[in-house]
């Protein structure tokens, strides 16, 4: 049986349901295992019968779904096979109801734009400075994905090169060290047995990192070889 957006919602249980909108659903907070087992049921059925507002449906069940934090959990799944959705689509847009509160989506942007940004970003700050950027710049869904994108890639890059660049920082450390071994070759060549030997404590871990390297270079260099 086909049916539409605003039957589906006249027909919502209001002792459970506070608010259905375009983009998600607010139940209340005494909502017990039975009765959200059945409104979950509802909204899966109401979903495969709908001619308009699919979105509208998905985002009421990803907020059923995600509803006290997950305390409810079924199979995601069997819930997708009933509304003749794929199970991937079920489980984003639980995560995406979970990151991105009710309160906090924008009406001037559609779901597929929460998405985006939801499945993209879990740090709520991060989220409300992407929504507020579709926003305000009007980007379509394309627009915003390939923006997201791109700033992701610029992150990634940023990290990678800060990773390449530790190991000459600390390069940089050792040879400052062996610059003043060699300028206070006179004073350690005179130590006395008793230093040396706490010397030889206090650089333990320094003899650790030589004899680890040594040993990482010369498999480096047999495995050339080989």
């Amino acid at each position: 049986m086909r049916c539409d957006l605003e039957s589906i919602r006249a027909g919502l249980p209001e002792q459970h349901v506070v608010f259905a909108g375009k983009l998600g659903l607010e139940l209340r907070p005494s909502v017990d295992r039975v009765a959200w087992a059945q409104l979950v049921g509802h909204l899966t059925q109401a979903t495969r019968g709908v001619t308009q507002g699919a979105d509208t449906l998905v985002a009421w069940l990803g907020d059923a779904l995600a509803y006290g934090g997950g305390k409810y959990r079924g199979r995601i799944a069997d819930y997708a096979h009933a509304a003749g959705l794929h199970a991937t689509t079920l489980r984003n847009a639980k995560l995406v109801c979970a990151r991105i509160p009710l309160s906090r989506r924008r009406d001037t942007l559609t779901w597929s734009h929460h998405c985006e940004v939801g499945k993209s970003f879990s740090d709520p700050d991060e989220i409300e400075r992407w929504l507020l950027l579709a926003e305000s710049e009007n980007l379509s869904r394309a627009e915003l994905r390939r923006r997201i994108s791109a700033s992701k890639k610029t992150v990634q890059g940023s990290v990678r090169s800060a990773a390449e660049a530790a190991p000459f920082a600390l390069l940089r450390e050792l040879r400052a060290v062996e610059r003043l071994l060699q300028r206070e070759q006179p004073a350690w060549h005179a130590w006395s047995p008793d230093v040396c030997r706490h010397a030889m404590g206090e650089i333990e871990g320094l003899g650790r990192f030589i004899d680890q390297v040594r040993e990482r270079a010369s498999y480096s260099h047999s495995s050339r070889a080989s």
